[in-house]
């Protein structure tokens, strides 16, 4: 028996036809319905909120204590708890419409030097007393470059030459010709550097011939409505035998969708862009090359590859110019990716005279240190908390999430597009729980104070007057329902300044014991950098605040924006640059966390507040 399921939802509403008792959440999945999901639909995060008018069944106990007495009187059921056992209607209010992607970066002047050029050239034609191969008379006139063993290459060729009077434009690569094409082209060459994160994915299009940024794209990465967290996809394409292909096939879209949308804008074609250099961490770079990332989750943590690659693009479904290139970044461990090393790339550290900090904040703390004589890196498990997974009102950086808070002479907040709040980002509750620490709210243990404490009556009343309780546990109260956009309060609950103690504290201890893996002192790091989505728009005050920063390199931080893309890009514009990444990989040093016993001293240590 089948039932009538109409769903509205950003791109419009819908009438789908469901079979009985199926699982909601498999149902919207299907149907390629975009719904939160941070655990994957494991039942525990409470995210994969809809709104569902008609018959359902009474909501578990677990349920209720996810969602909350107040959203369910409002008709909002967790997709991943519910079956479909009758006709109904489903609102969804994804966060994926319009998010605050970071894209800007801290460029630097590079050697122009792009991975692929260009030359064009005029071949005498063949007569009968020159009978030359097409091949031996390309390559004679291009310097001795040899062709690689492309079969696809070499049947175009008799054509490309005969059609254009031999008249050509012959690419390179790698002291390769790599491509010829018909008259001459040498205006046209253009690459696309691709940043892809766990959470978003940020695309550049770059002029070849200049070296210049012609464009900006940016996305949420559609893995995630499998969940917020590497080891959550993982999971699925172990659990489910098209897991793989699934993961493979939604990244690429998103690269394929960047260059669809830079051709739109910047009247290209598909056959003007030759280049696609990505980045991304270790897990994102396997699914990108459908390489099983099962042995990446499991000690002894072991990758499929951590090399550079290079592949022609058409072989990975990137539909650029047929016989351009898709440059895979290098890896360090299953924990230090693409990312990280195109990071240390245009952030310049490798090659500083003094001691430089880099940290790369998003669901894993991607931590290196070092400068010209040694360069040692590691990565922890901070877990989603710092892009609102694992926070009951946390939601990523999109419209409406509260980004800043201010304590100062009362209360106040503000969201992202100054429209209704719908939930807190990573700012935003890093900012609260600094101002929560700072008026008293908390204390060094990370409790919220109650009645019986004596501080509750210093308190401010417009502070004091927040102090709730949500579904029986401590909380402070942010926004109340009406402000909101859904009929929600959003508060940061007693778990939720639990979450943020432990990723706060696994940050804090990994730094800790690099340095003294290195050993030196804190006070020997002169510079820090904040890298990525989270680090461009932190406030560094509030992250010392809470100790996600030692104090000692106070006034030595700087947010230096996507430093991943920004290396992509060194990495697509000089070929010398990208030579420099595969150095730097070897150079840097991986220490292995849970081989380290201090480290579970020093996060313990780390999850009180000073």
């Amino acid at each position: 028996m089948d039932y009538n399921v109409k769903v509205h939802d950003k791109s419009g509403t819908r009438s789908l036809k469901a079979g009985a008792g199926i699982n909601l959440l498999d149902f919207l999945r299907m149907n390629s319905v975009d719904v939160d999901t941070p655990c994957s639909g494991k039942g525990t995060c409470g995210k994969c909120k809809v709104r569902v008018q008609g018959l359902m069944e009474e909501a578990s106990e677990k349920e209720m204590k996810l969602l909350g007495k107040n959203a369910l009187e409002n008709g909002y059921r967790l997709a991943c708890y519910n079956k479909i056992t009758s006709d109904i209607e489903v609102y969804v209010d994804s966060d994926a419409g319009e998010a605050k992607i970071a894209t800007g970066a801290k460029e630097r002047e590079v050697e122009h030097c792009p991975i692929i050029s260009k030359r064009f050239v005029k071949l005498k034609a063949p007569d009968i007393e020159d009978q030359a191969s097409d091949i031996e008379r390309v390559t004679a006139c291009s310097g001795g470059f040899d062709m690689p063993e492309d079969i696809a290459l070499i049947r175009t060729l008799p054509h490309v030459l005969r059609n254009s009077d031999f008249a050509v434009t012959c690419g390179y690569m790698d002291d390769k010709l790599i491509f010829v094409e018909p008259g001459d082209t040498t205006q046209k060459l253009y690459g696309i550097a691709v940043d892809i994160g766990t959470t978003t994915v940020a695309a550049y299009l770059l002029d070849l011939n200049t070296g210049k940024k012609r464009d900006v794209y940016s996305l949420l990465n559609p893995q995630r409505k499998y969940g917020a967290d590497v080891l959550s996809r993982i999971d699925y394409t172990v659990s489910c035998p098209t897991g793989l292909d699934e993961m493979n096939e939604l990244i690429i879209s998103c690269v394929n969708e960047a260059a669809s949308v830079f051709c739109s804008r910047g009247n290209l074609a598909r056959e003007d862009i030759y280049a696609v250099v990505l980045v991304g961490n270790t897990t994102m770079m396997h699914f990108l090359m459908k390489i099983p990332a099962n042995n990446i989750a499991a000690a002894p943590f072991i990758p499929g590859t951590t090399r550079m690659h290079k592949f022609r693009a058409r072989d990975m479904g990137i539909e650029i110019n047929p016989f351009g290139y898709a440059v895979m970044f290098p890896c360090v461990s299953a924990y230090i990716g693409a990312d990280t090393v195109a990071a240390v790339l245009s952030s310049g550290m490798y090659e500083n005279d003094g001691i430089s900090l880099l940290i790369d904040i998003g669901t894993n703390g991607e931590i290196v240190l070092g400068g010209r004589d040694w360069l040692y890196s590691c990565s922890t498990a901070a877990g989603p908390a710092f892009e609102g997974a694992n926070i009951r009102n946390g939601v990523g950086g999109v419209k409406g999430a509260i980004d800043k808070l201010d304590f100062a002479g009362g209360f106040s907040y503000t969201t992202i597009g100054d429209s209704k709040a719908i939930g807190i980002c990573g700012s935003g509750i890093v900012d609260a729980i600094a101002g929560m620490l700072s008026v008293g709210v908390i204390d060094e243990t990370g409790r919220i104070v109650d009645e019986d404490d004596e501080i509750y009556s210093q308190l401010h009343e417009s502070i004091r007057e927040r102090l709730v309780d949500i579904d029986g546990m401590k909380a402070f109260l942010i926004a109340k329902a009406e402000e909101c956009a859904s009929p929600i309060d959003i508060a940061i609950t007693q778990k939720d300044v639990r979450e943020l103690q432990n990723a706060k504290a696994a940050i804090a201890a990994g730094i800790k014991v690099l340095v003294k893996e290195a050993g030196i002192k804190m006070e020997d790091v002169d510079r820090v950098y904040l890298a990525g989505g989270f680090g461009s728009y932190i406030n560094i005050a509030s992250a010392l605040k809470i100790g996600l920063l030692p104090a000692e390199l106070e006034g030595r931080v700087e947010s230096i924006g996507n430093a991943a893309g920004a290396g992509a890009i060194e990495g697509i514009v000089s070929s010398v640059m990208l030579a420099k990444a595969d150095e730097i990989r070897s150079r840097i040093k991986y220490i292995e966390l849970s081989a380290k016993p201090e480290f579970v001293d020093e996060y313990v240590e780390c999850m009180m507040f000073e």
